[in-house]
């Protein structure tokens, strides 16, 4: 049986969290495949406690036979999400240091592996899964690439050339990310990489009546905004492309830009974040999802809701002009000075 570590900052802290959703759900497959899956993630520690509480507990019990290794992280770790709360209160830096070198600790301790497998490369892949023993694929996402760019361009390289010596392979979750790292940091990571979006799992959700019915969805036409309220996702700019599509607007999600949504767009209803079978409820219910974000690779939102039937209303981003050019479902939408133009996806 192959053991597997999964090293994630970002995993569901209660049963219906959305954080991390898809690498719970890529733990599950793995396991129910056969292996022995451990997975390494952070725990919202800000009052100090030194145990997992009831709520990750309830985590393990939905998450079978995955093995669920909790690591202290303060309160740098949680919705929604590192960076926008590093932002929000610098000093939470330190926790996540201390999380970084307890986290290396229980990798080295848990092992050895047959197959290490890291959400985001910082500081998941590097530093943490560098140390555990088996063979290491990254899994990079959008906002982890970005991160990268923005680096000087020795630490980039320095990035690159540590995990390509430590024998890593590279999973990205659209072509566009596979370039855009390759360009920041080395030619040579193409070799070592593959494209696979990450997976996702829309089983027991209402079909899109029962789910209208459950929240008393009239007849009008109903577009759905779903994720984090971060800068990288225009929220805003969302839900004005919505407006102009439906006649009513829900957005699922919080984060630091829900006052700016509330002011800007009064006429929609913020429902706030929910657990993930709700959010879900509400895409299947919808006339249109509408996504703004310019820096997803393969938006998980936008695949969920094409899976469910709901047709999309996007940016173009990531791979979304090559799935557009299969799936009718997908409308892409380019800025033109102040308006909007639409592309029929066909």
């Amino acid at each position: 049986m192959a053991k597997v570590l999964f090293v994630t900052t970002s995993f569901p802290t209660y049963a219906g969290d959305p954080s991390g959703h898809f690498v719970q759900t890529e733990a599950r497959l793995r396991a129910m495949a056969g292996a022995s899956v451990v997975v390494l993630a952070p725990w919202p520690s800000a009052r100090g406690e030194r145990a997992p509480t009831p709520a990750h507990a309830e985590v393990a019990r939905t998450t079978p036979r995955v093995t669920v290794h909790w690591v202290a992280g303060g309160d740098a770790f949680g919705w929604p999400g590192v960076l926008p709360r590093l932002g929000e209160r610098p000093s939470r830096a330190a926790a996540i240091a201390r999380f970084v070198v307890d986290a290396r600790r229980a990798a080295r301790r848990l092992g050895p592996f047959d197959n290490v497998v890291a959400h985001w490369l910082v500081p998941s892949a590097w530093p943490i899964a560098i140390v555990a023993r088996g063979s290491l694929e990254v899994v990079a996402h959008g906002s982890d690439v970005k991160l990268v760019e923005r680096l000087p361009r020795a630490c980039r390289v320095t990035l690159a050339r540590t995990l390509l010596a430590r024998g890593a392979r590279f999973r990205f979750v659209s072509d566009e990310l596979c370039e855009r790292f390759a360009r920041a940091t080395l030619p040579a990571v193409r070799a070592r990489s593959r494209v696979e979006a990450c997976a996702i799992d829309v089983n027991g959700v209402p079909s899109r009546e029962d789910a209208r019915a459950r929240l008393r969805v009239g007849d009008e036409r109903l577009g759905v905004v779903v994720g984090r309220l971060v800068a990288t996702k225009e929220p805003v700019h969302a839900v004005k492309l919505a407006e102009q599509h439906v006649e009513r607007v829900v957005v699922v999600g919080d984060g630091p830009l829900a006052d700016v949504v509330r002011r800007s767009c009064p006429r929609a209803l913020l429902v706030g974040k929910l657990p993930r079978p709700e959010a879900l409820a509400w895409i299947a219910a919808a006339d249109l999802l509408i996504s703004a974000s310019r820096e997803e690779g393969a938006a998980t939102v936008v695949r969920e809701a094409r899976a469910l039937g709901t047709p999309v209303l996007a940016v173009p981003a990531g791979d979304l002009e090559a799935q557009a050019l299969h799936d009718p479902g997908i409308t892409l939408v380019r800025d033109a000075a102040g308006g909007t133009t639409r592309e029929n996806a066909a």
